[in-house]
């Protein structure tokens, strides 16, 4: 399992590049499926409402849908599940949701690979 803060996250780090170098993102956290957080990256001071953010994930709320945004204060929050996790994007009012929903997209396969057993070995192969 990844420690978090620790180096181990620099390949989780790279394959959430394009959503976190998007104009007002926030952070991201993923989450597996039992709800523990196994990678987040916060813009900012964003980070001090994690909890909140998890806690929100983990409602039922979300049901059976692949995908959710909620809109949280004046910020929204994006969510999109997998079969191994949960992909929350917390972003400002100005964001490109279109590129947000396109990145995710595009991540889940990866991040299913990585979430798995063997996944999580060739993810950190050339640490």
């Amino acid at each position: 399992m990844i420690a978090v803060g620790s180096e181990w996250q620099c390949p989780m780090r790279d394959l959430f590049e394009r959503i976190l170098n998007e104009d007002d993102i926030k952070g991201v956290v993923l989450l597996s499926r039992d709800g523990t957080v196994v990678f987040h990256e916060f813009v900012g001071d964003a980070g001090h409402n994690l909890p909140e953010v998890a806690l929100l994930a983990k409602t039922p709320v979300l049901g059976e849908a692949k995908e959710v945004e909620v809109l949280y204060e004046n910020d929204r929050i994006y969510m999109r599940m997998f079969p191994e996790g949960l992909i929350v994007v917390w972003m400002g009012a100005f964001a490109r949701v279109a590129m947000i929903r396109l990145s995710c997209e595009v991540l889940v396969p990866s991040l299913g690979k990585a979430l798995s057993a063997k996944g999580w070995r060739r993810l950190f192969k050339g640490i």
